[in-house]
């Protein structure tokens, strides 16, 4: 599986948790000849983290995470298709 694209397309900051939540999307591209497919996540992330990568990054990183984690469990038809 490959990322060919991840975008934020829409955020939100949770105050009360100190969080910020994302729906984000990723193009994807499943090995082999199967064609690529979209997925959107949402995911969240610390609305603050001193010394570690930008929001925007660490929101990415946790939805192809959270993507990755949920391909494995998906039919390989759904790969296949």
């Amino acid at each position: 599986m490959r990322i060919l694209s991840a975008r934020v397309l829409r955020a939100r900051h949770l105050k009360d948790l100190g969080r910020v939540e994302a729906m984000v999307m990723l193009l994807v591209k499943p090995e082999g000849l199967a064609q690529p497919y979209e997925a959107r996540i949402l995911t969240s992330a610390p609305a603050r983290a001193p010394g570690a990568a930008p929001l925007r990054d660490r929101l990415l990183a946790s939805a192809k995470l959270l993507h990755a984690i949920h391909a494995q469990d998906l039919p390989r038809s759904r790969h296949a298709a």
